[in-house]
């Protein structure tokens, strides 16, 4: 394991995730959708997606804007709930947010809480999660050194630039230690260079914690650098690369 890996590990320690069950899935799913509104007015978001994530999932999801990646993100983070079909989480033993930290999600916009620091931001999920306050501080500072942002520790949100703010957004994921990252645009904001090494962290933060990773992304060398992929369209998914079993079981 290298050095970063080792700082990526020691950021989740302290915090409470289950070990869930090994060899199992983190995502089941059998004919999902989601449509807001009703009536003329419904927009299905996703429709009929059956699949199985397993926990060495390293994906891609890809598709014109409006085509569904968001929502379908929210969906497998627990974040919404599917209009019809049946969506489980084998290997997390329950729903995403019965248990906090067991996912972690990196939004496509603002997501930071502008009244709390940067490291207040990444502290917070952490205790929510069920870590002690010195655990969870000890956690945040890993994180943000990993992603080479530890001198914006007592900053605001309003006074570091957006690629910053999306950085403290994934290390906010990486320090609760969970059994999948769903990264929507992790690199939207970010140039070129950083965007890289953002995916390098990425991977291996989910190598060095055992966590599968789904990255939505426009950019074709991101997607590139990931095995598996869909490609998302008018809400539909298809595998690019075979069927919808993404990732091998352990």
């Amino acid at each position: 394991m290298d050095a970063t890996a080792r700082r990526i590990r020691a950021a989740s320690s302290g915090t409470t995730p289950a070990d869930g069950g090994a060899g199992q899935p983190v995502i089941s799913c059998t004919n999902i959708a989601r449509t807001f509104g009703t009536g003329a007015q419904a927009v299905v978001a996703v429709y009929n997606v059956t699949l199985t994530v397993a926990g060495n999932a390293r994906a891609a999801l890809t598709g014109p804007s409006g085509s569904g990646k968001s929502t379908l993100l929210h969906l497998f983070a627990g974040l919404e709930s599917p209009s019809a079909g049946e969506l489980r989480w084998p290997a997390l033993g329950g729903h995403p947010l019965d248990e906090p930290g067991r996912v972690g999600m990196i939004f496509q916009g603002p997501s930071l809480l502008p009244a709390l620091t940067v490291a207040e931001n990444v502290i917070l999920p952490l205790q929510l999660a069920g870590a002690d306050l010195a655990s969870a501080r000890q956690a945040s500072e890993n994180a943000l050194a990993v992603l080479g942002i530890a001198e914006l520790a007592s900053s605001l949100p309003e006074e570091i630039s957006g690629g910053q703010a999306q950085r403290v957004a994934i290390a906010r994921a990486v320090a609760s230690g969970p059994s999948l990252i769903l990264a929507d645009e992790p690199t939207g904001q970010l140039d070129r260079a950083t965007a890289s090494l953002v995916m390098d962290v990425l991977l291996q933060a989910c190598d060095a914690l055992g966590a599968a990773l789904i990255v939505s992304t426009h950019d074709p060398l991101i997607a590139g650098r990931l095995p598996q992929r869909w490609e998302m369209s008018d809400g539909t998914l298809a595998d690019r690369l075979g069927p919808s079993s993404i990732g091998a079981p352990r």
